[in-house]
């Protein structure tokens, strides 16, 4: 059970989003206005509500940070982003891997780093504007605000979601002013190389009613992660040979990123009551390497230091370091190569009784990497003459082709009567594809199969393979269709009261394809196919609110979440058969119940914004896998048990005087399975507990997230000469993290806790600002994540970033 420690956490009031805009007529009152107004509450609108409200003032669970506070805390991705968040949470590793997210604590993926986009799984939802995405990578630049909505919002959206949506909302064409900005960091890791990010913005209107806006950047982080191409127990005759090159030993700076991003807007607008936005963006990222640590092996570790097998105490995550803590290991060169390509048509039309929105996009995001894969390669190729480590100085690595593409379209109408009722209905329609492909390489396979089975051709009979000495391969692919109706209506019983109640219908065909191939053809070549057709789905919403007065309401939220089931590569063993009802998962759904408040106190110096939930997560999606002739492990996914999360969430900010301000937002949640269930894989297994049966039992913890996690910060501003100065200081905590799910009431490892503090120091005047900042000030490397290497190969740890220190330069024409 959560523990709300109301008594204690009641200061830790969600930070609050106010401001006081005045118009002095006097020069030097506008200037110290604008000083003061620095510390009050930011009001900034946004649009998640269906309609342009204060965020502080809608009766939903909804956050934002506006563009200059983005800047100020170096969010320029979906990372820092969750970074910088109390409520959800994600293993933080370096860009080059996808990562599992958990939001208020729902979670059952493991918090680690791996090289397989299939075995990543999130229960937030992303949208770039209107249009919502499998996953977002695009970087935060030229981007108006983030907008953060915990939980469900299928009912506002055509895509659903089980705990929470995050929309980027960028910035539009402006009619009648020209517009240019320049926005430049230069920053540098401890042990790293100079890094830059630069990005520039031109409006320009090219009549009266067109307007293009163009925003180019581009991102070249120089790294700071050293590899080193063998582990460091090896004699001269046991080292690999590496990639690319087979003779070095040593690729300084090794985790860098290059990412060029373009994103170009013409808006035509003939009137005041319609416009359209044609878009188009392009990113182009290339992330190379590991951030992170390569330990001993265990046995390697007590073995150099003369200690028995029985008398030593290391672990994994404990063993020393191979060489210092911005050493990875890696035989093999490491990257991930994404393309994301989307172009978009919104369309905004003022009715005479609603207003019309409509947007339509098509989108395409490719990535293609290679992993290093030693530890897999001996112990699935070893045992072949000629391939064992002591044989072959080569080893294995892995390569990866994962692609989604779609066409997502939204229509929209939103009244705008005056009377007591109001309403939003709309229409939502995807047809997305996507494939998720990868390669196990070990050079010589080939030819150390034809060496011992003579005349075995793998080409020809496994020809998926494309080219020569893989042993693995596999394809997971759907193409996904739905069509949905939603929408929410909203009565006003008092001036006071407001009642509403929203629903989404909605029907979807999802057609899986998979293709596995393996060297010994316990798997073979396999085409098959799952369709779900015309199946009907519906999910609810129920919300109330009460405005006490003005600056104070109270809200109650009832909503249901919905995510889509799917296909997994498992096989028939023999005689044994693989059930249908686990071959495919069906989709997991969640009920949201929240009670919240929103409010000014002490002179609207304190604002606090509060709420405490409880989710109730029905038939959960959870990781699971088959194994293959006894050693090869083919991964899943089940429907477990049903699960619950309880929590407390809450912001505060408080101006202490006109010129200093704290903030402290601050959340807590506790997610278990709520039931014992066993799943099988094979028909008739259910009274073979060997064969392929797991149990998941009520009371384990899910983990993946922290039980407590508290963001706390000062702002002070003053004026200094002609300009302003203004200070910020940030302190982040983030509680003790189960690294995976509990078994059987058994903890896996666990993640310490740590804190993280962040400096800052802007000086602004007309048009342009510089702002030296420096994050992760006391260099804590507290371990956030891990990457498993397969046998005696050491294990990789992975750390927050180290100390960086950086200036930023923006400058601003109009």
């Amino acid at each position: 059970m959560v523990e709300l420690r109301l008594t204690k956490v009641a200061m830790f009031v969600a930070a609050g989003l106010y401001s006081i805009c005045s118009h002095a007529s006097d020069e030097l009152e506008q200037k110290e206005q604008q000083v003061k107004d620095k510390q009050q509450l930011e009001v900034i609108e946004v649009t998640s509500s269906g309609r342009s409200t204060i965020a502080t003032k809608t009766a939903m669970n909804i956050s934002a940070i506006g563009e200059e506070e983005l800047r100020r805390k170096n969010i320029a991705d979906i990372k820092a982003l969750i970074q910088d968040s109390t409520v959800i949470s994600s293993p933080g590793n370096s860009s080059r891997f996808a990562d599992s997210v958990t939001v208020r604590g729902l979670n059952v993926a493991n918090v680690n780093a791996n090289n397989l986009e299939r075995f990543t799984t999130s229960t937030l939802a992303y949208y770039l504007d209107s249009t919502p995405l499998p996953n977002i990578a695009y970087r935060i630049k030229d981007v108006a605000r983030v907008e953060t909505l915990l939980g469900p919002q299928g009912t506002l959206y055509g895509g659903g979601s089980l705990g929470g949506t995050v929309r980027y909302i960028t910035n539009k064409p402006q009619l009648g002013d020209f517009q240019f900005d320049f926005n430049t960091s230069v920053y540098q890791v401890k042990k790293g190389s100079v890094s830059n990010d630069t990005d520039m913005t031109v409006n320009v209107p090219v009549s009266d009613s067109v307007a293009l806006r163009v925003n180019v950047a581009r991102l070249d982080d120089r790294g700071f992660t050293d590899r080193k191409m063998n582990a460091v127990w090896l004699e001269d005759n046991e080292t690999r040979f590496g990639t690319p090159d087979r003779a070095k030993e040593l690729y300084q700076d090794d985790d860098w990123e290059r990412t060029d991003s373009a994103r170009i807007q013409l808006l035509w607008q003939p009137n005041d009551d319609f416009k359209i936005n044609f878009s188009h963006i392009e990113q182009d990222q290339l992330a190379h390497g590991t951030r992170g640590v390569s330990l001993w092996d265990v046995a390697e570790a007590c073995a150099a230091e003369g200690v028995s097998d029985t008398d030593c105490t290391y672990t994994d995550p404990t063993a020393p370091l191979q060489v210092d803590e911005y050493t990875v290991q890696s035989v093999h060169e490491e990257y991930s190569d994404r393309g994301f390509s989307m172009s978009s048509i919104d369309i905004d039309w003022s009715l005479s009784f609603a207003q019309l929105s409509s947007s339509t996009a098509i989108y395409d995001d490719e990535r293609v990497g290679q992993g290093d894969y030693i530890g897999e390669g001996y112990i699935y190729y070893g045992w072949i003459p000629g391939l064992s480590a002591a044989d072959t100085r080569e080893s294995a690595f892995m390569t990866f082709d994962n692609s989604n593409e779609g066409l997502s379209h939204e229509t929209r109408l939103t009244s705008t009567n005056s009377g007591p009722l109001s309403w939003i209905v709309g229409i939502y329609y995807t047809d997305t594809d996507s494939s998720l492909k990868f390669w196990e390489h070990f050079k010589g396979l080939d030819q150390a199969m034809f060496d011992a089975w003579g005349g075995f051709d793998a080409n020809a009979q496994y020809p998926s393979r494309k080219q020569g000495d893989i042993g693995y391969y596999e394809d997971i692919s759907s193409s996904y269709s739905e069509l949905a109706l939603f929408g929410e209506v909203t009565y006003e019983v008092t001036d006071a009261w407001d009642i509403t109640l929203g629903a989404r219908v909605f029907n979807w065909e999802d057609k899986a394809y998979k293709n596995i191939s393996d060297y010994t053809g316990a798997i073979g070549v396999t085409e098959d196919v799952s369709k779900g057709e015309g199946k009907g789905e519906s999910i609810f919403k129920f919300n109330t609110s009460y405005d006490i007065n003005a600056d104070n309401l109270f809200y109650f939220t009832a909503s249901e979440g919905y995510r889509r089931g799917g296909t997994n590569g498992f096989r028939d063993e023999g005689e044994l058969v693989v059930k249908e009802s686990t071959q495919r998962f069906e989709p997991d759904t969640t009920t949201n119940y929240e009670l919240g408040y929103k409010g000014y106190m002490l002179d609207k110096d304190l604002y606090i914004q509060a709420n405490i939930f409880k989710i109730e997560w029905q038939n959960t999606q959870t990781y699971y896998d088959q194994t293959l002739a006894g050693i090869f492990p083919l991964n899943g996914t089940a429907n477990g048990p049903d699960s619950e999360s309880m929590g407390f969430e809450m912001q505060l900010r408080y101006a202490l005087t006109d010129e200093l301000a704290f903030k402290l937002s601050s959340a807590t949640s506790e997610a278990e399975f709520t039931e014992t269930k066993t799943v099988c894989l094979y028909e008739g297994a259910d009274d073979m507990p060997d064969q392929e049966c797991s149990t998941w039992v009520a009371g384990d913890k899910l983990g993946g997230a922290p039980k407590w996690r508290h963001n706390a910060s000062v702002d002070y501003n003053t004026e200094l000469g002609d300009g302003y100065l203004s200070a910020n200081l940030r302190a982040r905590y983030t509680d003790k993290v189960l690294s995976g799910r509990q078994s059987r009431g058994e903890d896996p490892f666990i993640f310490d806790a740590y804190t993280t503090l962040d400096a800052s120091i802007t000086y602004g005047k007309d048009s342009w600002n510089a702002t030296l900042w420096i994050d992760n000030l006391a260099n804590d490397l507290t371990q956030t994540s891990y990457q498993r290497v397969a046998g005696p190969w050491g294990y990789r740890s992975i750390s927050q970033r180290p100390r960086t220190i950086g200036l930023n330069f923006s400058y601003s024409y109009y």
